[in-house]
């Protein structure tokens, strides 16, 4: 009994230490340590502490400055060596540790070296995907952009009844943090949705058109932002809210108008993208917004398209699309909406230049993924599309024909051959025109022949 014990707990013991085995294996395979520290790519060197000394920071006039006190035992990754000052190497963030018998200073070893560079190598290798996905939310907008650093921004959130679908979209999403809420503009098909939003999950912050308009639902989504202490953003034409002319993703506000008279006109327009792929959202803005943005902008163009204005013809010019060249567009609306959206002129217009149409009224949630190169799209449904219905064809009335009543004849003539002009067989007593003088013979009929 005791053998058998003893068996088991020594077999035991072994997998223990194997399944412990394979977990450092496992995490050796991603990170490289070197002493205390893990060993990071564009890293010269290590500094180790021998006794307190001091960080320093090297002033625009030569001059060193003291940062805080550097313990013993301590270790600093070194990425850069100046020869100031009898020597500094560059711990990071624009500080240096002064070379001195406090401090012992190492090269990594080749191996160590060639080990970093074949993990970034397959950091480098590993598909990082950005994905748009254009909620189905009936006769509004809602779009939610999960970059591929992490980030997660909501452009606009349809109407209030929708707002808890989009929240629910979101969270299957495995969202829990919302980066930035973008409100294009304070129309209630765009803002509605934000308010359940806003009370689902933490947003760090909140971009505004800025627009003044006095809606009780714009008027509470306001006050929902300024109650949760969150940052509030009012942006400017051009501006880049997230990334740089050199990063692979960005996201740039191309226009915007607080003082716009149309709600339409105020609108966000946003151009975002990962590498070589990019998307323009339009939100409402009209033509004349579009005009201004090919006379801004040296270029335009965008593989994926939110048309403007859910498909209406007061959006989309033909100058526009034509500058734009999308090879997708999105057409985001409701079903039998009583707009008559999308316009047949602006499904015509995106027809003439290759574009492939989806529609969040029949293709319902609509995905955009892009790797960077390229982009796929996913429908998560498919819906008939209502067809227009046929007015009956209105047979034509045929009127009768009236016959107009002659003006009344004079009356008093001065005899009877002017009053045969016109009654060629007189007239008998009673009428208008019958004058006793012109009876000669007193029957009650004058001027008869």
């Amino acid at each position: 009994m005791f053998s058998k014990l003893f068996k088991i707990i020594i077999l035991f013991v072994l997998l223990f230490s194997l399944g412990t085995y394979n977990v450092e294996t496992a995490n050796a395979a991603t990170k490289v340590m070197w002493g205390k520290t893990e060993l990071k790519l564009g890293q010269i060197g290590k500094a180790t502490i021998l006794a307190d000394t001091t960080l320093v920071k090297l002033e625009s006039n030569g001059s060193l400055s003291t940062v805080r006190t550097m313990k013993k035992g301590e270790e600093y990754r070194v990425y850069s060596y100046k020869s100031n000052h009898g020597g500094l190497y560059g711990v990071g963030g624009g500080s240096f540790v002064q070379k001195n018998t406090k401090v012992k200073y190492e090269t990594p070893s080749k191996s160590k070296l060639a080990l970093i560079q074949g993990q970034a190598q397959k950091e480098e290798q590993t598909v990082k995907e950005m994905q748009v996905h254009f909620i189905d939310v009936g006769q509004g907008d809602s779009i939610l952009i999960q970059s591929p650093d992490g980030k997660n921004i909501l452009v606009d959130g349809g109407t209030k009844a929708a707002g808890d679908d989009v929240v629910s979209f979101i969270t299957s999403k495995g969202v829990k943090k919302l980066d930035y809420v973008v409100a294009t503009h304070p129309d209630a098909d765009h803002i509605g949705g934000l308010i359940p939003v806003l009370n689902s999950f933490s947003v760090s912050n909140f971009v505004n058109s800025g627009k003044i308009h006095t809606t009780q639902t714009y008027a509470e989504l306001l006050m929902l932002v300024d109650n949760k202490n969150i940052n509030y953003i009012e942006p400017k034409n051009a501006d880049i809210m997230i990334g740089n002319w050199t990063s692979d993703f960005y996201l740039q506000v191309l226009y915007v108008d607080s003082n716009a008279t149309d709600n339409n006109d105020s609108s966000i327009v946003i151009k975002t993208g990962y590498k070589d792929v990019d998307f323009l959202l339009t939100a409402d803005a009209s033509t004349d917004i579009e005009d201004y943005l090919l006379k801004t902008y040296d270029d335009i163009s965008a593989d994926v398209l939110k048309a403007g204005h859910h498909g209406s013809n007061t959006s989309s010019s033909t100058a526009f699309i034509n500058a734009v060249k999308p090879t997708t567009t999105i057409l985001s609306y409701g079903k039998d909406n009583s707009y008559g959206h999308p316009h047949k002129e602006v499904v015509n217009t995106l027809n003439s230049v290759g574009s492939k149409i989806y529609k969040t009224a029949t293709d319902c949630n609509i995905t955009v993924t892009s790797n960077g190169k390229t982009h796929t799209v996913f429908k998560s449904c498919k819906k008939e599309e209502s067809k227009p219905v046929e007015k009956p064809v209105e047979k034509p009335i045929e009127m009768p024909v009236i016959t107009p009543t002659p003006a009344p004849a004079p009356i008093g003539y001065k005899n009877c051959t002017e009053l045969r002009k016109d009654y060629p067989d007189g007239v008998k007593i009673g009428h208008p025109a019958y004058a006793k003088k012109h009876d000669g013979d007193g029957d009650g009929h004058a001027c008869e022949r």
